[in-house]
């Protein structure tokens, strides 16, 4: 199947061999292909039901549009199909490249290497930030070919984004009272229902009186160490994955879910996390010469970090699935310690 799906977007390519990647949900494979010159390349289609089609059809063109528009790493994209009677889809074809993952491993970085990774998010993002505005906040897909701000039943566009924020957030919480967002996944289903009331009221008081967001742009909901490909002694970013979930939302709301994922305040203390925090933002303003981190822009994203990690406790049952109890446990005593700071302030 594998060999007819290359063959489908790459006719005069002859796959030699096949080689199924044990990460992510969906189907990737790495495959080594003579084009005639041989090369490795990544085939990726969409077999599970965590993104919709009409979502996961953007990955490749956001890919395209990243690799023509920007100077942030990608691979390069070599064809796509949206739709097959016989395969599943949509899927498609870029080119590998080598570097490690890191994924909840970001100890494991040397100090400048874990600095240089943060230098380059915050660049990165500028740049993407940089391709919009877009229309309206909601979800990046693709309707009639073409890349869009959806506005569907499922997708609705949003007319205040700080309604839609508070919306989500009180969902989150309503799902942690009774085991996340995959309760069949959770050994201990009241894990977080005790810190669920303090909560409600903390987000029911803050996110009402948030500043005004920005215009929305294009946001990378997921840029985490699971999602990068890093060289494991300078640090370098070698690619950013994972476009296929992409939404339109403010800049704020992005630079908060990537300081969720890449700092960890619990394991380097205060001092360290506030030094590479300085080092993601000062990047990110830099590259953005019109741009600044004003002190609302900088309540705005204090309010989304923890949003994102109420978003990530309500996770922690799938993707903690296969870690023993005393990780799941060490897991979500972090959440507690900063979740507790947020509500202390």
């Amino acid at each position: 199947m594998v060999r007819e799906m290359v063959a489908e977007l790459k006719p005069d390519w002859q796959v030699t061999s096949i080689e199924r990647s044990p990460h992510g949900t969906d189907l990737v494979a790495i495959l080594e292909v003579r084009t005639p010159e041989p090369q490795s390349v990544v085939l990726k289609a969409t077999t599970a039901d965590f993104v919709d089609p009409i979502i996961a059809r953007s990955e490749p063109r956001l890919l395209e549009l990243v690799h023509r528009e920007t100077t942030i790493p990608v691979p390069e994209v070599f064809g796509y199909c949206d739709d097959h009677r016989h395969y599943p889809a949509p899927f498609y074809v870029m080119d590998y490249v080598e570097g490690a993952n890191y994924e909840n491993r970001l100890e494991e970085l040397p100090r400048t290497a874990r600095e240089r990774l943060l230098r380059e998010a915050g660049e990165n993002l500028a740049e993407l930030h940089e391709l919009g505005p877009l229309p309206a906040p909601g979800k990046i897909g693709v309707q009639d070919g073409e890349l869009c701000v959806l506005d569907t039943d499922d997708y609705p566009r949003h007319d205040d984004f700080h309604d839609a924020v508070l919306a989500d957030c009180m969902e989150t919480l309503d799902s942690l009272t009774a085991g996340g967002f995959y309760p069949d996944l959770a050994d201990d289903p009241e894990r977080f229902a005790d810190l669920v009331p303090e909560l409600r009221e903390h987000v029911r008081e803050r996110v009402p009186d948030l500043s005004e967001p920005e215009e929305p742009t294009y946001c990378h909901w997921d840029y985490r160490t699971g999602n990068l490909l890093i060289d494991p002694d300078t640090g370098q970013t070698r690619a950013v994955l994972d476009w296929a979930n992409l939404s339109s939302a403010e800049p704020a709301y992005n630079l908060g879910q990537t300081e969720f994922y890449l700092l960890n305040p619990v394991a380097d203390g205060p001092r360290r996390t506030s030094r590479l925090r300085e080092t993601f933002r000062t990047a990110y303003a830099d590259a953005r010469t019109d741009w600044e981190f004003t002190e609302s822009v900088r309540e705005r994203i204090d309010v989304y970090r923890l949003i994102c990690r109420l978003g990530a406790m309500g996770c922690l049952p799938l993707w903690y699935q296969d870690a023993s109890p005393e990780e799941r446990n060490e897991r979500a005593a972090e959440h507690r310690s900063v979740v507790n700071q947020h509500l202390a302030e």
